[in-house]
């Protein structure tokens, strides 16, 4: 397996819910350029499996990913930094959807005064069609 080249960073206003996953899923051992990384108060160890939840986001939507790398955060006691690979194509798009609606949900919280629906789809227009970045 080779590690990602790149990470979507998750922010850390929005909290995940991470399972261990027993018995691991097939990997297809394709080579996927985009991973998550999110910070954890929790150590894991590489190779370990993970189901991955936003209870406040959409608690239906789960991603199944690959613990590439789990490091202390200098600075921040029982805080790691935690990257994570997808075993297929399926699950990159999970999560790329589940990190759209995070960035949504930050945006709603940001303004809350205003129309939610008319800010997701403020952001959607601006920002969907090139999340995480151009070029991945």
């Amino acid at each position: 397996m080779r590690c990602p080249e790149h990470y979507l960073q998750h922010p850390d206003r929005i909290k995940l819910e991470l399972l261990p996953i027993v018995p691991a899923p097939q990997w297809s051992d394709a080579s996927l350029p985009l991973g998550l990384s999110l910070l954890s108060f929790r150590l894991y160890t590489p190779g370990k499996w993970l189901r991955i939840t936003a209870p406040g986001v959409d608690p239906d939507l789960g991603i199944n990913a690959l613990v590439v790398e789990c490091l202390p955060v200098p600075g921040q006691e029982s805080q790691y930094r935690l990257k994570l690979a997808f075993p297929d194509q399926e699950q990159l798009f999970r999560a790329r959807m589940l990190e759209q609606l995070c960035q949504i949900c930050i945006s709603q919280e940001d303004a809350p005064d205003d129309d939610a629906e008319k800010l997701a789809l403020e952001w959607i227009e601006s920002e969907a069609a090139h999340f995480p970045s151009d070029g991945l």
